[in-house]
């Protein structure tokens, strides 16, 4: 039987349940000390790691403006407030694609939305999160290759511009 770590006590988190074990890191549900549901997210030793902590200060940066809040963060560990049950897909399942591309574009609008608070300096500028698929497209076009990775940085490179 698969044991949780030791959360951090200050965080008072208890009814652990594992919900998901992703190639980065596992995933709790758990119940704060008035009964309210939050994400408890352990990151795994995996070798970019840094990128994951990233998540975590674009987190802080947002503050829940479009995203979940990082309630709390202790080494490899995240507090996360809970998003909910419903899933975009059952928006889709329920009410049609219509629905929730409405949703997903006011969620989007949010996450983009332009912040008082100056960006976490370990945030990469977007050019550079996007280098590996811009670097693979240029060597496959080098290769006289079309293939979706230069399909794939075409759109990436117009939607930045």
């Amino acid at each position: 039987m698969f044991m949780p770590p030791v959360f951090p006590a200050h965080w008072h988190v208890s009814q652990p349940v594992l919900i998901a074990d992703t190639f980065s890191s596992l995933v709790w549900k758990v119940s704060l000390p008035d009964g309210t549901p939050a994400i408890v997210k352990g990151l795994k030793p995996i070798e970019d790691i840094a990128d994951e902590l990233r998540g975590a200060d674009y987190l802080v940066w947002r503050n829940g403006r479009g995203a979940v809040r990082l309630l709390g963060r202790e080494n490899n560990l995240m507090l996360l407030e809970y998003a909910g049950e419903r899933m975009l897909s059952h928006i889709v399942a329920e009410h049609g694609d219509y629905q929730a591309t409405e949703i997903a574009a006011e969620l989007m609008a949010k996450l983009y939305a332009a912040s008082e608070e100056p960006l976490p300096s370990a945030l990469l500028p977007i050019r550079d999160r996007f280098a590996a698929l811009f670097q693979r497209a240029r060597d496959d076009q080098n290769a006289g290759c079309q293939t979706d990775y230069v399909h794939a940085a075409i759109i990436a490179d117009q939607m930045m511009s």
